[in-house]
């Protein structure tokens, strides 16, 4: 598939494939947006939220094992500045690589979602990007200093540290309907990114409750306790999505956040799909690769 031909040439462009750390998910990042986005005139939406699903892989596994924690500080500084300055930097050549991907990527899209939105977009792309890596800063740190945050803490951090915030928010802007600042800033926007199901993290979730409730909760009880506040998200969610009295919120741009909850639910609703090798084999290989078949009437 040519999609799927000129995500690989924008890898290897920017050079995300010679980072060892890095998962090589370009397949699973472009079944996740074509089976979200998959009519033509969504082209650019569905390429936005490819490469960003890309480039979230690198990020986030940077965060986890692939960086130092000077060299994720100087990453952050380096958003932080978003100048044409950063080649002058004194940094290792892994933060270069992922911040010339970055500073690229989102210039690239900033200009093409500014001129449909007739404002400009790439201050709020380049603002999502830093929130996702302040949040991953802050897991990081729980692992380097060995602390235990508070179940309240670790969910709050992990709705943004899941890292939908960079995938799904650029995309909106080439959906169609315009988006003003007042609706981007706007509470009901910002819940249909929270109302999504969280992921388990470098701390397990599971693992943590059962720890700060001392041993009197079973993972049985747990698992079950998580499922009911997922399943009281998705039914939230929808109710969202489908209100019309009060929305400033498209619709079809309260649909795209319910797609990516059914994606997500695709992807995690056994194990870790996303991660695993052959989970999502199957799904991946019927979307992308293999023909359509249509049957003779």
């Amino acid at each position: 598939m040519m999609a799927l031909f000129h995500l690989d040439s924008w890898v290897k462009e920017n050079k995300l494939d010679q980072l060892e750390f890095a998962r090589q998910k370009q397949a699973y990042c472009y079944f996740s947006a074509a089976a979200t986005l998959f009519s033509p005139e969504m082209s650019e939406a569905r390429m936005s939220w490819a490469k960003n699903s890309i480039l979230t892989t690198v990020v986030d596994d940077f965060f986890d094992f692939g960086g130092s924690r000077e060299e994720l500080e100087s990453l952050i500084s380096l958003v932080e500045k978003w100048d044409g300055t950063w080649k002058e930097e004194s940094c290792s050549e892994q933060v270069k690589i992922i911040f010339s991907a970055l500073f690229n990527t989102i210039n690239e899209h900033g200009i093409r979602a500014s001129a449909l939105q007739q404002r400009s977009i790439t201050h709020h792309l380049v603002e999502i990007w830093l929130t996702l890596m302040k949040s991953m800063m802050k897991e990081a740190e729980w692992t380097l200093n060995k602390e235990v945050p508070s179940l309240d803490e670790y969910m709050l951090n992990g709705y943004v540290s899941f890292a939908l915030g960079p995938i799904i928010l650029p995309a909106l802007y080439f959906v169609g309907p315009q988006l003003p600042e007042y609706v981007v800033n706007h509470p009901e926007y910002q819940n249909l990114l929270k109302l999504r199901e969280g992921k388990e993290g470098k701390l397990n979730s599971v693992s943590l409750r059962i720890l700060r409730s001392h041993g009197s909760a079973s993972e049985e009880e747990v698992k079950k306790e998580m499922q009911r506040a997922i399943d009281g998200s998705r039914t939230e969610l929808l109710r969202l999505v489908l209100q019309q009295d009060g929305s400033v919120v498209p619709r079809p741009c309260k649909d795209l956040f319910w797609k990516m909850c059914r994606i997500l639910h695709v992807f995690y609703m056994k194990t870790d799909g996303f991660t695993s090798p052959k989970e999502m084999l199957g799904a991946v290989n019927s979307v992308i690769h293999e023909p359509l078949k249509v049957s003779h009437i």
